[in-house]
């Protein structure tokens, strides 16, 4: 197993890709903590890991509140006494022209895609320091590289995100915290349910999981601040 007895929080793990990587890691051995907005469906991802034998906590957490992901640390820090694995995968998208985007939107976007991204990783960094090292991996989107018209706060929440992750593997060389993002094309994900696409040319929840164990696992050791992209190509699903 590719990441046997990691401990792993996954923000937005309730759905879409991060419930596919929260599966994903507890096949590969991982225990999971579950974080997002809806219990619900944090119960329903928490009960399939049990049930592949691994660890599993699930807490309800808005990441664009500091003093929900102080919490989020302490009850993972509680449980588990350790943080190998950082998912920073819970996002939030907005999609209308520029001129008609009202100033609460553009900032609600940036709070939770950016921000909250800072704030799970300066909460978990001292632990996972701590710990001796581990992985942080933020989920950000090939709209952090290009510019997607109707998405400017999207994009630029997400270009942030990768300079972010850019800045923090350079501060965590020295603490041996990895710091890497994967940058997903057009997904089939809750944010671009509104939009209507042929979904057999989309990359689904499922297809993301890989890179992130690779960027997550030991596999990875002498990588740091990079940004992998996913795309699909190729004949029709």
């Amino acid at each position: 197993m590719r990441l046997k007895d990691k401990v792993a929080i996954i923000t937005g793990g309730g759905r879409g890709i991060g419930r596919a990587i929260a599966i994903g890691f507890a096949h590969q051995g991982a225990h999971i903590v579950v974080a997002a907005r809806t219990e619900s469906e944090i119960i329903e991802v928490a009960d399939k890991v049990k049930a592949l034998g691994r660890e599993s906590l699930g807490i309800v957490c808005d990441i664009s509140n500091e003093d929900q992901v102080k919490n989020l640390v302490d009850l993972t820090m509680r449980k588990f006494n350790q943080i190998d694995v950082l998912i920073n995968n819970a996002g939030i998208g907005s999609m209308r022209p520029v001129y008609a985007t009202q100033l609460e939107s553009f900032e609600k976007v940036l709070k939770v895609n950016l921000t909250g991204t800072f704030l799970c990783t300066k909460h978990v960094w001292q632990p996972m320091k701590n710990s001796g090292g581990g992985s942080i991996v933020n989920v950000s989107s090939l709209g952090g590289l290009v510019g997607y018209s109707l998405l400017s706060a999207y994009c630029a929440s997400k270009w942030g995100q990768i300079g972010f992750t850019k800045a923090c593997a350079e501060e965590g060389k020295k603490d041996n915290i990895r710091v890497n993002a994967i940058a997903p094309g057009k997904a089939d994900t809750g944010i671009r349910s509104k939009i209507k696409e042929d979904k057999s040319k989309m990359l689904t929840p499922e297809d993301q999981v890989d890179a992130c164990v690779f960027l997550a696992s030991d596999e990875s050791r002498y990588i740091t601040g990079q940004v992998i992209s996913l795309e699909w190509f190729g004949e029709d699903k």
